[in-house]
C-alpha cells in the first residue's frame, strides 16, 4: 500500500515514539511490519519515490490511538458526513497493554464508513472448552486444555490480532506442537476414520456439504455476472440461490 500507484501514505511520527527499542522483542512478522511503518512515518522519501508522492492525487493513512464513537450525519440526516473518534492511550506493557480513552475526541469528515472493528470467536461444541470473555479456546501452545489430542490455531487460539502472515506463522507453531506430541507417543497411532466419519456425521444431521467443485461452479457464476456489469465479479449472497444453482 505504501507504493500504491497514485497515492501517498500519511502516518503521524508521534504514534511511533519509543518503538525502536521495543521492536527487538517482537515476533519476526510484526517486527518487519512495524519497521516498514516506522520508516514511512519518520523518514523522508527521496528520488523517484518523492516525485511519485508529490503528484499523487489521493492519500491514505492509519490512525492509531483512536476508537470510533459515533457516525456523524449530514444536515439532512440522509448520509454520512463524518465519524467521531475517541483519542486513547495505552496502559500496561507488552502484549497485556490495553487502550483507554483520554476524554478527548476528534471528528473526521468522510462520506463512507466501513465497519471492521470487531471479531469474536464462538464455542463450537460443549466438549471443547471455551473462554467466553476472551473469545478463545484455552490452550497451551495450541494444545487445547484438558482435551488431549485436540489443537487450535488462529484467532480462536490467541484472539483477533495480527495479519494474514501472523495467522499463517501461528498455524506453523501449532503444527509443530502436534508433531512433537506425535513423536512423543502422546497421540493415538492406530487407523482413524478420517473424512469418512465427517461425511457420515453431516449426512446424519441433514447437512449438505459444498465440495470444491461446487465452489468452482459458484465462482464461475460470480465472475460471469460481474463481466456483464463491468466488474471482476458479482457476489452471490443468498445461500438458497447458491443451492439452486448447484441443483440442490
Amino acid at each position: 500500500m505504501i507504493q500504491l500507484p497514485g497515492t501517498r501514505p500519511i502516518l503521524d511520527p508521534a504514534d511511533f515514539l519509543g518503538l525502536q527499542d521495543r521492536m527487538k522483542e517482537m515476533p519476526r512478522p510484526r517486527k518487519r511490519l512495524t519497521e516498514l511503518l516506522l520508516r514511512t512515518a519518520t523518514e523522508k522519501p527521496d528520488g523517484e519515490e518523492a516525485a511519485r508522492r508529490a503528484v499523487a492525487a489521493r492519500a491514505w493513512g492509519l490512525r492509531f490511538f483512536r476508537s470510533p464513537q459515533q457516525v456523524l450525519p449530514s444536515p439532512d440526516r440522509q448520509r454520512v458526513a463524518g465519524i467521531r473518534l475517541a483519542v486513547t492511550r495505552l496502559e500496561g506493557v507488552g502484549e497485556t497493554a490495553w487502550a483507554v480513552p483520554t476524554g478527548d475526541t476528534e471528528d473526521l469528515p468522510c462520506g463512507l464508513v466501513l465497519s471492521s472493528v470487531g471479531y469474536k470467536s464462538r464455542p463450537i461444541d460443549p466438549s471443547v472448552p471455551f473462554d467466553p470473555k476472551l473469545g478463545v479456546i484455552p490452550n497451551t501452545e495450541g494444545r487445547v486444555v484438558d482435551v488431549p489430542g485436540l489443537y487450535c490455531s488462529g484467532w480462536v487460539k490467541r484472539g483477533p490480532t495480527g495479519v494474514i502472515a501472523t495467522t499463517m506463522t501461528d498455524s506453523f507453531f501449532t503444527s509443530q506442537t502436534l508433531l512433537q506430541d506425535l513423536k512423543a507417543g502422546l497421540l493415538p497411532s492406530g487407523p482413524r476414520p478420517g473424512s469418512a466419519a465427517i461425511k457420515a456425521l453431516l449426512s446424519s444431521r441433514g447437512v449438505q456439504p459444498i465440495s470444491f467443485s461446487d465452489w468452482e461452479k459458484l465462482d464461475a457464476k460470480e465472475v460471469s455476472r460481474g463481466q456483464s456489469a463491468g466488474k471482476p465479479r458479482e457476489k452471490l449472497l443468498d445461500p438458497q440461490e447458491m443451492l439452486r444453482l448447484l441443483g440442490r
